[in-house]
This record gives structure tokens, C-alpha cells and sequence, in this order.
């Protein structure tokens, strides 16, 4: 009797033993988008948008409007741009969604009435939207939730990939991107932190003489990049600066944003550049009289192409020490692997 009430414990501990391991197995095989808690699957997502603004979206999401270009792009590499079922006038890559309705100009100036008709689950907005607060109160009215956030601030680039991820159960390929982001600011961090030396460079934004100065991307990308701001000490975050200031600054290297009318075409890039070269105020600096003046497409710093951008202006400071990297090539692959088509136009000018 007693070794058979051994046996009988015996065969009930392997069954638990077993039945805790299938339990195990089961929490972390999961399909995405179910619980482990609770075996089910989730109806909603709530996260934290590039505004600090509490945000619950209600899952699956079929229909998106974007407003912003650098959101748009995400949304196509992360694999979901046939729900996209409108856009901002400068949402115009990839190709394909040019045939979407356009309901803004910008996300600061919605057509509310257009966009509700479209009944979309999710709008994605720059944080442009948020001083429009009279049409993001009739968006929040209808009940559609709004995700605010900024793909152009590198603080909030990957966080907003990671939000986009969970929204659009495309958590895999968020990750992959974050990688491809992560891979390039590595390298450039490791290779900048080996540098004596920073050169100084003056920013240009859209008009001569405003800049970028302390609290803005640009001001951070220049020294990440490997470079000094001669306005980094400067609090306004888009300065006008004198001509006077910069000229007493001398820097060693210019460079402008292309105007959205400039962009990718080279011969209207190479007018915004000849006006620097030429600027009556800019003759003594190193920078006109070495030619180190160089025109970027403010597209390299959205989303999924902010590494390229970086890259570009790091081996433009420092060209000896990425003389074996090559942002266009790896530009042209981006767009290649993420959107299907070649890579057209002209981003940075001159090569570095």
C-alpha cells in the first residue's frame, strides 16, 4: 500500500511538473496583440504621445490619416500604408500615396469636416497640431484619437517607431528600424568621441541669418555630429542672428536647409548655395572662402532616415574619419529595402 500511495504521488507531481511547463510555454508564445495575464486579446492600446498627452486606441487600426510626411513614411515602412486613408500636402513619399485625399495642408491647419467623413480610427499629427487647439477639440469630440508626436525631434524618434509598433501590431519590424537607427548613431558616437577638435558651423534655416540655436535638434545634431554651434550658447531655440555675429564667430563650415521649393532639384539647390557663396557679409569667413557650404533636404532628419542625415553632416565635419561610409549609398538602400523604389532627387549638396 505505501509504495503504491508513493507511485500515486509520484505520477500527480509529473502531471503538475508538466502542466506548469505547458502553461510557461504558452505565456511566451503568445501571438501579439494577446495578453499574458490573461490569455486574451487586447482591445485597446494606451501609451504616453510626444505631448505627454494620455492616449487609448481602440484595436485593430484599418484607417489612418496622417499629417505629417516623416509619419507618413513610417507608416509605409512599417508595412501599413494601404490604411492610410489620407494626408497632408506633405505627405508625397512613397509614390503610392499621392493617390490618398489630402485633408491638411500641415497638421496644424486640418479640414476637420473632410477628415471626419473619412471615419479613420487614428489621426497622427505633428505636435504642430496641438496650437490648433480648436481642431484637435473636434477631433477628441468625435471620438477619434489623436497621437501627437514630432519625427523630426531625435528624443522622440524612436519612441514614437516603438508607439507605432504596438498600434499596428508591426512590433518586429518597429524594432528592425530602431536597430538600423541605433547601428548608425553607434558607430558615429564612437568615432566622434575619438575627435580633438570640432569645427564650428554656422546653421541656416529658411531665410538668411535665422538659426538654430541651445534647445533645438539642429543645435544637438551639430554636436553629435562632431561639430560646435556658433550659436549653441544662444537660449532663443531659432535665433535671427546678425551678420555681424556670425561673421565675428568665423565659422569653419555652412550649412542651409534646402526651401521646400529647392528640394531635390539641383540646379534650385545650387542657387540657395551660390546666395551663401556670394553674400557680401560671408566673404571673410573660412567657410565662403574654403567653399565648405553645403545645402541638406530637412527629409534626412524625419523618422527612419535621421541616421543618413547625421551621417551626412558627420562626415562633412569630419571627413577623414568616415572617408569609409557612404550616406547616399546607404541613403539609397534605406529607401530601397523599406519602400521598393530607387532613390531619387538630391538630398545633400556638395558631397562630403
Amino acid at each position: 500500500m505505501k509504495d503504491k500511495t508513493i507511485l500515486t504521488i509520484a505520477i500527480l507531481a509529473i502531471i503538475a511538473i508538466a502542466a506548469v511547463v505547458y502553461i510557461i510555454n504558452t505565456m511566451e508564445t503568445k501571438p501579439e496583440g494577446v495578453s499574458r495575464e490573461t490569455g486574451l486579446t487586447e482591445t485597446t492600446i494606451a501609451l504616453i504621445d510626444g505631448v505627454g498627452r494620455n492616449i487609448t486606441v481602440q484595436l485593430p487600426v484599418n484607417r489612418i490619416v496622417t499629417l505629417n510626411s516623416g509619419i507618413t513614411e513610417l507608416l509605409y515602412a512599417l508595412g501599413a500604408g494601404d490604411k492610410v486613408i489620407g494626408r497632408d500636402a506633405n505627405s508625397i513619399f512613397p509614390s503610392q500615396v499621392k493617390a490618398k485625399p489630402v485633408v491638411a495642408s500641415s497638421s496644424y491647419d486640418p479640414n476637420v469636416e473632410l477628415l471626419l467623413e473619412l471615419h479613420p480610427d487614428l489621426v497622427l499629427a505633428d505636435d504642430m497640431l496641438f496650437y490648433n487647439q480648436e481642431a484637435l477639440s473636434k477631433l477628441e469630440e468625435a471620438k477619434i484619437p489623436v497621437v501627437i508626436d514630432n519625427p523630426t525631434n531625435i528624443t522622440r524618434i524612436k519612441p514614437l517607431i516603438t508607439n507605432l509598433g504596438r498600434i499596428l501590431q508591426a512590433k518586429d519590424k518597429a524594432e528592425e528600424i530602431i536597430a538600423f537607427i541605433e547601428q548608425y548613431e553607434k558607430t558615429i558616437r564612437e568615432r566622434v568621441d575619438q575627435i580633438g577638435y570640432r569645427p564650428l558651423v554656422y546653421i541656416e534655416w529658411w531665410a538668411p541669418w535665422q538659426s538654430f540655436a541651445k534647445g533645438s535638434a539642429g543645435n544637438e545634431i551639430i554636436f553629435n555630429a562632431g561639430g560646435l554651434n556658433i550659436a549653441a550658447e544662444i537660449r532663443d531655440p531659432a535665433p535671427v542672428l546678425s551678420p555681424e555675429f556670425v561673421v565675428e564667430k568665423n565659422p569653419d563650415i555652412i550649412i542651409r536647409m534646402a526651401p521646400s521649393e529647392a528640394r531635390g532639384n539641383l540646379t534650385a539647390i545650387n542657387a540657395v548655395r551660390n546666395e551663401i557663396l556670394n553674400r557680401p557679409e560671408l566673404q571673410v569667413t573660412k567657410a565662403v572662402k574654403t567653399g565648405k557650404v553645403y545645402i541638406y533636404d530637412p527629409v534626412l532628419f524625419e523618422g527612419l532616415r535621421y541616421p543618413v542625415g547625421l551621417l551626412y553632416w558627420a562626415k562633412c565635419f569630419h571627413p577623414e574619419l568616415f572617408a569609409d561610409m557612404n550616406p547616399e549609398a546607404i541613403h539609397s538602400q534605406l529607401v530601397k529595402k523599406y519602400f521598393g523604389c530607387e532613390l531619387e532627387g538630391v538630398y545633400f549638396y556638395p558631397p562630403p
